[in-house]
């Protein structure tokens, strides 16, 4: 038969077990806790990346556009000075046909 003073001992040594699991389990939320924190931030990161990449390719799309505009209006612009120079060399020709 067991003493009380045997069992004090056992019933001690269980709650230290106790205690220890209990500090284990603490750490452990803890650690889950940093885990969950380092997810958010992954996904903060991941989002803003994501917003960046959308800014950019809507940004290379703006200045594909704007280019074609300018390419346009160059061309156009070209074709009217070309268009201005013939009427002048026509004009040069009929002053020169005139003065003779």
């Amino acid at each position: 038969m067991e003493t009380v003073e045997s069992l004090q001992k056992k019933v001690q040594a269980q709650s230290d077990i106790i205690k220890g699991y209990e500090k284990v389990l603490k750490l452990n939320e803890k650690e889950l806790a940093n885990a969950d924190e380092i997810i958010k931030m992954y996904e903060s990161i991941i989002d803003y990346s994501s917003h960046e990449m959308k800014n950019a390719q809507e940004t290379l799309q703006a200045s594909d556009i704007v280019s074609n505009i300018s390419r346009d209006e160059l061309i156009t612009a070209l074709g009217k000075i070309k268009e201005l120079e013939n009427a002048n060399i026509k004009l040069r020709e009929e002053a020169l046909k005139l003065n003779f």
